[in-house]
This record gives C-alpha cells, structure tokens and sequence, in this order.
C-alpha cells in the first residue's frame, strides 16, 4: 500500500514537471517568449517534376503546431506553371497538405522537418481534371531577425500519381512565442 502511494506521487510530481516545461519561456532583451509554440510560415518557390522540364511555381501558407510535445502541419499550396517566361496555361494543382514533424528551435534558428499526407487537385494538360491522394514531405530552415519573425528556405516533396513535385520556396516565418514585457505587471 505505502509502495503505490508513493509511485502514485512521483508520476503526478513527473506529469506537473511535464506540464510546467511546456509553459516555459525565454528572457530576451526584456521581452517574454514562450519555447513551445506555434508559428505560420508563408511563401512562394520555384518546383519540377521528374516527368517533364517545366518550372512551376508553388506558393503556400502553413500553420505549425504543437500538442504537448508533438508538432504537426497543416497547410494549403497552390502550384501553377509559370507565367513569367512561359505563356500562361490553365495547369494549377491544389493541394491540402497534413503532416507530423519534429522541430528546434533556438534564439536564432527554427529548424522542423515534417512528413504525412497530401490531398491535391487540379488541372494537368489544360485537359484533365484530377483528384487523388498522395504523400508529402518537406524541410523548413529558418534565420530569425526577430526570436519570433524571420525568414529561411523550405525545401519540399510531394509523390501523387498525376503531378508529382519537388521543390523550394522562400519563407517568411511568424510566431507566436511573444508573451509581453518581463516585470509588465508592476509598471
């Protein structure tokens, strides 16, 4: 009976200690910032595929997020040949993208790398509508200008039978570490 009551209390004292780690945060400059949290990242790139020599260009917005210590993705991209050089054509795909990662981050590097799925959509050969499902993968490496703004590169892969595609893009990052001023309550 003593034996469970104190095996009892040490996994209590073991999960408060897990739940106060999560809620800790960095002193920088007078500022608060919370090192479990969550950030959008946003951009636009230049993507291949392995079937043909067209340049596309993939565009995103992805909110990454923690529950306890797992970190997920969710995200949109929006992927079109290029307009630029080429003549504009009607070949988009859409793609929602779902994946879970792992990620650290430091007070001038955010590093994460997810994998999971993807559900595209789109137009190919100015023809063919399609909807499949497929897997995905990316890297994000960011420099922050700011402990919660910075940018970086976002290296991608995405395997779906119609539109494979493979590629970078440049990303702006945006978190939501920020917790306020440090003593803000005595001011």
């Amino acid at each position: 009976m003593a034996f469970s009551f104190f095996l009892f209390q040490e996994v209590t004292a073991q999960e408060k200690e897990r739940k106060d780690e999560l809620k800790k945060e960095r002193n920088i400059y007078g500022n608060r910032f919370r090192i479990f949290n969550n950030y959008v990242n946003l951009g636009t790139g230049i993507g291949g595929t392995l079937f043909n020599s067209k340049i596309y260009n993939p565009t995103a917005i992805e909110y990454n997020f923690h529950i306890k210590r797992s970190y997920f993705l969710l995200g949109y991209q929006r992927t079109d040949i290029s307009g630029f050089l080429n003549k504009p054509h009607k070949n988009r795909m859409n793609d929602l993208h779902f994946g879970y990662g792992f990620r650290r981050e430091t007070k001038a590097l955010n590093v994460a790398y997810y994998g999971g799925i993807t559900r595209p959509w789109g137009v190919i050969n100015d023809t063919l509508s399609f909807r499949t499902y497929g897997i995905y993968a990316e890297a994000q490496f960011v420099r922050k200008l700011f402990y919660d703004i910075g940018a970086g590169f976002t290296i991608f892969g995405q395997y779906n039978p119609y539109w494979p595609l493979f590629g970078v893009r440049i990303d702006i990052f945006l978190s939501s570490a920020y917790q306020g001023r440090i003593n803000a309550d005595s001011e």
